[in-house]
């Protein structure tokens, strides 16, 4: 698990801290507070999919469902003491609503989520480390 997730963890302090913990949001669609945020349909093509491939997923089902997680894990930052997931929460759910809200295919961790639904299909893809490789190619 990724040491800003740990109970305990700091908050980022500076801009390289904030990389840091960022390199987290792959992980995060891993924890069981957004377990029921990652997508049914299945994404057929070859992995990594594209943009694309997601152009039919109900993105706005998925956005609010992921808001309901978020806070989820806001409540177990908090209980845990945990400034790097707290931070994550806080900056996830900031892009997620409202005025600063970017598009679902530009979220972080909705993208994650959208990778790890079609990654159930691919042998061995369905690990933080592989949807953390699709994100980086993702453009």
């Amino acid at each position: 698990m990724h040491p800003a997730l740990h109970p305990g963890s700091p908050p980022p302090t500076d801009d390289e801290d904030v990389e840091i913990v960022l390199r987290a949001v792959p992980e995060l669609a891993f924890l069981p507070e957004l377990a029921d945020c990652v997508p049914a349909a299945t994404i057929v093509g070859a992995w990594p999919p594209s943009r694309e491939a997601f152009a039919a997923a109900d993105l706005d089902h998925l956005r609010a469902r992921v808001l309901r997680g978020l806070e989820a894990l806001g409540e177990r930052a908090e209980r845990e003491r945990s400034g790097g997931l707290g931070f994550l929460v806080r900056t996830l759910t900031y892009f997620l609503v409202g005025s600063a809200a970017l598009p679902a295919v530009e979220h972080p961790l909705l993208v994650a989520l959208l990778l790890r639904a079609a990654a159930r299909d691919h042998d061995g893809a369905d690990t933080a480390l592989e949807i953390a490789r699709a994100m980086d190619r993702w453009g």
